[in-house]
């Protein structure tokens, strides 16, 4: 009988333990049901990265969306994005540049149309003129995060024991450089980039003609491209800048350069902390963009640092425009990025900057600098053209180092730059 009783416990026992784990299991597959899976890349350093994965997490505890992250730095980063929309593998949401906006659309890929999630994105934070900045063949296909533009920024110190101010023209540039040579100073470090741009400012001034008309046709012969190429020997020749493959910011605090020209976003990331080999403390201040004539400021521009997008064919558009709504509005996420990506363009984000006194650093003060000056206007995606950039950095060396014919060697550049915009 005790037998039979134990017997009777025991199967009650297994049943109840049974219905038990059926119960567990249903809950757990109602929980992986109700838990969205998206996908989400960027590119940056391992600041960026730090407050991105914490930012993330926050995310995930608040709306029950598991996000799968992938990032790297810059290098690198567009060729994986060509691959991974080729076949079908991007992200469900991803940070893009705004050149690289325009040329998938200008090779038939579109992103998912933001305007149709406007329930879900606060799209009311930003205006109609920085939204227009993400928009193709009005669909909004990005969103842009804040805008960038090419600052100087000086070594106070440097300046002042050599008896010069900030250089306002680029012949106060050239004179910089010129009495610096001796002392194996460069007036400015330059990366590739910033020193195409300067050809490109240099250029408009000379000729009062910009590169990309407003309709974004190429409207440079090889006579402008003579003088872009002209003066990028001149800068090399002044001792002005170095190659640009040979930029290395830390010249600036081992006072092997007076300056560095870069992106306001770059800003933090090269001068958050004095430190160098044998460096000291440095005091820096801010420089204007380098004009041919005092009151003719035309030539630089400014973009999108970067824009957030979605795929088009994402299965969870919804919870994607989630994650970018959170990525842009968020309170808490733009404490965490602070201006690392410069001074967001999203009116609730900056308005948390605002509150937090966080808005006094230096990509702050040249933001302001850049939004006061009204010459600097924004730039034509083909502008940042990697191939073009490339060509005429390899064709100029041959001007520079091998005094080549400026003007046969423009007519290469343009050969290769005609097509742009077409």
């Amino acid at each position: 009988m005790k037998k039979k009783i134990i017997s009777i416990f025991t199967a009650a026992v297994m049943a109840l333990s049974l219905a038990s784990c059926s119960f567990f299991d249903e809950t757990n597959v109602q929980k992986h049901e109700r838990n969205a899976v998206i996908s989400f890349s960027w590119w940056g350093n391992d600041q960026r990265s730090r407050y991105m994965l914490e930012g993330l997490e926050k995310f995930e505890e608040k709306n029950n969306i598991t996000v799968t992250p992938r990032y790297s730095e810059l290098a690198g980063f567009k060729d994986r994005l060509d691959v991974d929309l080729n076949s079908d593998s991007a992200c469900d949401a991803m940070q893009i540049q705004y050149c690289w906006l325009h040329e998938y659309a200008s090779k038939g890929y579109e992103f998912y149309d933001l305007y149709k999630l406007k329930d879900t994105i606060k799209l009311e934070n930003f205006t109609a003129e920085q939204l227009k900045l993400g928009e193709v063949n009005g669909k909004l296909m990005g969103i842009p995060t804040s805008l960038n533009s090419i600052n100087f920024f000086y070594n106070s110190g440097t300046l002042k024991k050599y008896g010069f101010s900030e250089p306002k023209t680029w012949e106060e540039l050239f004179k910089l450089g010129r009495r610096l040579k001796s002392e194996g100073i460069y007036a400015v470090e330059m990366s590739e980039k910033s020193l195409w741009f300067s050809c490109v400012a240099y250029t408009e001034q000379a000729t009062g003609k910009p590169m990309i008309d407003k309709n974004g046709k190429m409207q440079y012969t090889a006579s402008e491209f003579k003088v872009m190429l002209e003066f990028y020997k001149e800068l090399i020749d002044n001792h002005v800048t170095p190659r640009p493959n040979e930029f290395n910011h830390m010249d600036f605090y081992n006072n092997e350069a007076a300056g560095i020209a870069c992106w306001i976003s770059e800003a933090e990331s090269y001068f958050s902390s004095n430190t160098g080999v044998d460096a000291d403390p440095v005091s820096i201040s801010l420089g204007d963009p380098p004009v041919l004539k005092s009151d003719d400021r035309c030539g630089w521009y400014k973009r999108p640092m970067a824009l957030y997008s979605i795929k088009a064919d994402t299965g969870e558009p919804e919870k994607a425009a989630q994650l970018v709504d959170y990525l842009l509005n968020n309170d808490e996420m733009a404490a965490l990025q602070g201006t690392e990506k410069g001074v967001p363009l999203s009116r609730s984000a900056l308005e948390v900057l605002e509150s937090k006194d966080m808005l006094s650093d230096l990509q702050s003060i040249a933001n302001k600098r850049m939004e006061e000056d009204k010459s600097i206007g924004f730039m034509d995606p083909a502008l940042e053209n990697d191939d073009i950039r490339a060509k005429f950095f390899s064709i100029g060396d041959e001007v520079v180092y091998n005094n080549a014919d400026a003007y046969e060697k423009g007519r290469e550049v343009y050969e290769a730059a005609k097509n742009i915009g077409k």
